[in-house]
């Protein structure tokens, strides 16, 4: 049976069942806590918390998803994927245990027409938290399962939440057994024993579907456990695991999924191995559907993973002995395969277009900086021993990092002194620590102290002639750069710092993010995309309009939000942190609770009355005295420069605040309010988060 068969199978049977199609969501989920949508349930946790309001009880979907937590195992087995598809069923309060196990017994022997013989089952076994799981246990017996066909486990078969607090439960897990010549019967003395079961390390049992995770329990940043006031299921089935099972195939990579894929690479390549194969098709998937749901290399957060498993990808490629058009021939191939289901087909050239442009550019990296330090890792591997300061010295000189070096030696057989490059590493930040006045991320740090404070001219303009480079510094194509004026907002006030570009005399940066020092020393991130950049340069700023516009409409209705949440609430509760950008809002605040769905749309009303009023935005310059006369709330009032002007935002007769950021106009410019999410942000803390929809 086809994968896309099974896909529609699957979503058949459960349409068929009264369940609510979804689409799938993006691989960067809203929820800020999660680095990659891991699984169906991150786009419905507001749902299964009732932060959402729901008309339907029973839901289905196929999910794209992205996981790092075996990217170190891929390609050296047949089933460890970082992208993959989830099939997942869900039902609100509706059904339970009992038909959430017939459900997946009766599409799997019924509609896909396993063997019941090969099916093996897990339930919770149960800990000092939480109970067993007796109710599925009796329900698999109903359905012909012996006892010792259900196994009972702990860590394995309780889920959740995804992030440090949210809805959990036990669950009850289906394998299929592959029979005794899968195991490797040289590394697992349960093979040498014939005592495999499920949960074993051995490929022998395979899961193919987390049946039900029964969401009855809510677990808090304390780990605190209590029960819901209502019940849920999430079930998940990996398409590819299930795929495999039932195209007889003994690996994912020997699916319709993967075979056309694997089948390039091994046309294209004079030293075929299967291992790099199978870890090239699988990166080369994640690399496409990452960079098309908007993720870009970099050296932090979700940039980095896929900057990682980019370089992954070149230097298993290098193994296979490539040719030239091997990268646009595997794009071309994942697009194909996926043509229909996730990807239009007139969107073809410019998705291969967006892709291949990341491709290169980290190309160009990679073969500058990194592969000259792979280089030098092997000719220390052909010396013998590796110590902590090799790795260091590899990572400081050549930008090889840690992660890629111990993939490397992994792949090997060889073992990596992460302890020693950690206490190399140590000793670095420390030293810089001593001379630093400013952090720049996680290692990078300098003083700035000798640098005049930066002229800001970008409230009014986005473009500027003429700036001059006081300082620039290039690593691995990354550049850090200060001007004597700007029109690049730092980040400041909750709101993320401005991207755009900077060109000048055969020059050209990306602008990533700006950051602002004590001092006041604007430090610009970005990427060198042409040329060299000196100190004493002549430059021009073109800051990103759309980016700023969206950003400052989200930053005003921050400002109307604040307002309207100590009109519903009370004027003891007050914004206690804030993440602004083009595309979301993130809004902390003092309450002890949640909000219910009637204060929720009592601050929406409000706030959305005052956008529809089309109300002006006024930009005041105060002193301080000035400002106190006006009302306006002054928390921490000893740290405010009693002799300088301060900025004030007047909205109207409705809201007017301190504030450092960016508006634009007027509120009727900025879209539709709406809270997607809230959640605890921490004891007595909650978070909102929102958009504006145009």
């Amino acid at each position: 049976m086809k994968s896309k068969d099974i896909r529609e199978k699957f979503i058949k049977f459960f349409t068929l069942n009264g369940h609510e199609r979804f689409n799938s969501s993006s691989l960067v989920p809203d929820d800020e806590t999660l680095l990659f949508t891991t699984a169906g349930m991150v786009q419905l946790v507001p749902y299964l918390l009732r932060e959402k309001d729901i008309d339907f009880k029973r839901v289905c979907s196929t999910q794209k998803s992205f996981r790092t937590s075996d990217i170190e195992n891929v390609g050296n087995d047949g089933r460890h994927l970082t992208f993959f598809e989830m099939l997942g069923s869900w039902s609100f309060g509706d059904y339970y245990k009992e038909e959430a196990i017939e459900l997946a017994f009766d599409l799997l022997t019924k509609e896909f027409k396993l063997p019941k013989d090969k099916l093996w089952v897990t339930i919770f076994k149960g800990n000092k938290n939480i109970p067993r799981d007796s109710e599925s246990y009796i329900h698999w017996q109903k359905l012909g399962f012996s006892s010792n066909r259900i196994i009972e486990l702990e860590e394995d078969n309780f889920w959740g939440p995804t992030s440090e607090e949210g809805p959990c439960g036990p669950s009850t897990e289906i394998y299929y057994d592959q029979g005794n010549s899968v195991c490797n019967k040289d590394m697992y003395s349960c093979c040498k024993n014939n005592k495999c079961i499920p949960g074993c390390d051995c490929d022998r049992y395979l899961e193919i579907w987390n049946a039900g995770v029964f969401m009855e329990y809510f677990k808090n940043s304390s780990g605190v456990f209590s029960k819901l006031p209502f019940t849920n299921v999430d079930t998940g089935a990996g398409l590819e695991r299930l795929s495999m099972v039932l195209q007889n195939k003994t690996s994912v990579f020997e699916t319709d999924l993967f075979s056309s894929i694997i089948d390039i690479i091994r046309n294209d390549s004079s030293n075929f191995n299967i291992n790099s194969a199978n870890l090239v098709a699988d990166h080369i998937k994640a690399i496409v559907f990452l960079v098309l749901d908007g993720v870009l290399p970099s050296n932090e957060h979700r940039g980095y993973i896929l900057r990682r498993i980019t370089r992954r990808l070149f230097y298993n490629i290098t193994i296979l002995g490539y040719q030239d058009n091997l990268c646009l021939n595997l794009v071309e191939e994942v697009l194909s395969i996926y043509e229909g289901i996730y990807f239009e087909k007139s969107d073809r050239n410019s998705n291969l277009e967006k892709v291949l442009k990341v491709i290169k550019e980290e190309d160009i990296i990679y073969s500058n900086t990194v592969l000259k330090g792979i280089k030098n890792l092997e000719k220390l591997i052909d010396k013998g021993k590796i110590s902590g300061e090799d790795l260091f010295k590899l990572h400081d000189t050549y930008g090889l990092n840690i992660d890629m070096s111990k993939d490397i030696l992994l792949s090997r057989g060889l073992d990596f002194d992460e302890k020693g490059f950690n206490d190399k590493m140590k000793q670095q930040q420390e030293r810089s620590r001593m001379n630093s006045s400013f952090s720049l991320g996680k290692s990078v740090e300098k003083d700035f102290s000798e640098y005049p404070k930066t002229e800001f001219l970008g409230y009014d303009i986005l473009s500027l002639m003429g700036a001059e480079v006081l300082y620039a510094e290039e690593n691995d194509g990354e550049i850090i750069f200060i001007l004597n004026k700007t029109t690049f907002y730092a980040e400041g006030g909750g709101q993320i710092g401005d991207s755009g570009k900077v060109m000048g005399n055969n020059l050209e940066v990306a602008v990533s993010n700006v950051k602002k020092t004590k001092l006041g020393v604007y430090l610009h991130f970005g990427k060198l995309l042409k040329g060299k950049m000196k100190e004493g340069d002549i430059v021009n700023c073109y800051v990103d309009k759309g980016k700023r516009e969206n950003t400052s409409f989200n930053h005003t209705a921050v400002h109307l939000l604040n307002k309207a949440m100590k009109i519903v609430l009370g004027d003891t509760v007050s914004q206690k942190g804030a993440f602004i950008d083009s595309d979301r809002i993130r809004f902390d605040f003092n309450l002890d609770r949640a909000l219910s769905s009637e204060e929720i749309e009592k601050i929406e009303d409000i706030v959305n009355e005052n956008i529809s009023k089309n109300e002006n935005i006024q930009i005041l310059e105060k002193n301080f005295d000035e400002v106190k006369k006006m009302g306006i709330d002054l928390a921490f009032e000893d740290r405010y420069d009693k002799t300088v002007k301060l900025r004030v935002v007047k909205i109207g007769d409705f809201s007017i605040e301190l504030c450092g950021g960016t508006h634009f106009g007027n509120t009727g410019k900025i879209g539709k309010f709406k809270i997607v999410k809230q959640e605890s942000a921490s004891k007595g803390i909650r978070r909102i988060r929102a958009i504006l929809e145009k």
